[in-house]
């Protein structure tokens, strides 16, 4: 990334206060939770509506469930193209990705944005899938890693009326960013993006996986938890491609919660707890949104 557009990009952060809360049509104000639902790790299946108990700054909530299949999706594939990834990560990232996109429903779009020095966009927004699998192919590994500024333009950047979902690819690394993880972490909070996070297993004679980025890497895990999301981790570059179909997967068994905010004040920073009534499971789901002054 060149200062000034790194400077811009800080500049951009700054200004963005309060960015767009998740808001959906006109009039009345709607809220969408993608809850995930496990019990020993593996998808709990069958729920309904009144399965849950979630509560908006702690007043309970009516909620319904909504088919995921009828909410267009925008899947942004956020990848770590910098010279630490070498021949063999890329070359399985590439495969990764064109599986993921295979999974992909027709309606959905993808978009691809790839970071070293530079945070570029190789593929806008499109329901064209070949598109974004012909940039794929494109990827080369070169250059310094500019992660946390990486992470800000895929939240922020895409302007889309579709539900996000951010899939980051990194090997923690970050070296170039001009923004910090907090600065990040509000804007991810903020946002009604849903981040996931891939990585691969370092070995034990893996360079450079040093203290500062095991604590990146776990910075990235709790901003993709606090969105909803999660991280995973390959156990080798050949198992990325397994590890964004669990991705895929997971989206695909996910729960949609609908609500209208009732009994509770519109602006401001609204949060969310969500569990099963009379269930044991593992409920993963966004912590909270923020409603900005029009």
């Amino acid at each position: 990334m060149t200062p000034l557009a790194a400077a811009g990009l800080l500049a951009g952060a700054a200004a963005v206060q309060a960015p767009s809360p998740p808001v959906f049509g006109t009039g009345i104000e709607t809220v969408y939770v993608d809850a995930f639902v496990t019990r020993d790790g593996r998808p709990v299946e069958g729920l309904t509506a009144t399965d849950f108990e979630l509560k908006d700054n702690g007043v309970r909530q009516r909620v319904e469930l909504v088919a995921a299949d009828e909410l267009p999706l925008l899947s942004v594939l956020a990848f770590d193209t910098s010279v630490s990834l070498g021949y063999r990560k890329l070359a399985a990232l590439r495969a990764a990705g064109r599986g993921f996109l295979a999974s992909l429903e027709p309606d959905d779009d993808a978009a691809l944005l790839t970071f070293s020095q530079e945070v570029e966009w190789l593929a806008r927004p499109t329901r064209d899938k070949s598109v974004v699998r012909g940039a794929l192919e494109g990827l080369r590994a070169q250059g310094n890693t500019a992660l946390m500024d990486a992470l800000y333009a895929a939240i922020l950047l895409p302007d889309s009326r579709a539900r996000k979902l951010v899939v980051l690819f990194s090997d923690g690394e970050d070296n170039l960013s001009w923004l910090g993880e907090g600065e990040v972490r509000a804007v991810a909070e903020r946002s009604s993006a849903l981040i996931h996070v891939v990585t691969v297993r370092s070995g034990a004679g893996a360079a450079r996986h040093d203290a500062s980025t095991r604590d990146r890497m776990k910075g990235l895990r709790e901003i993709a938890e606090a969105t909803g999301g999660r991280a995973w981790e390959a156990e080798s570059p050949e198992r990325l491609t397994a590890a964004f179909s669990e991705v895929a997967e997971a989206m695909r068994r996910r729960y949609v919660l609908r609500y209208e905010p009732e009994g509770v004040r519109r602006l401001g920073w609204h949060r969310i707890e969500l569990r099963l009534r009379r269930r044991s499971a593992h409920v993963q789901a966004r912590r909270g949104y923020w409603v900005a002054d029009p």
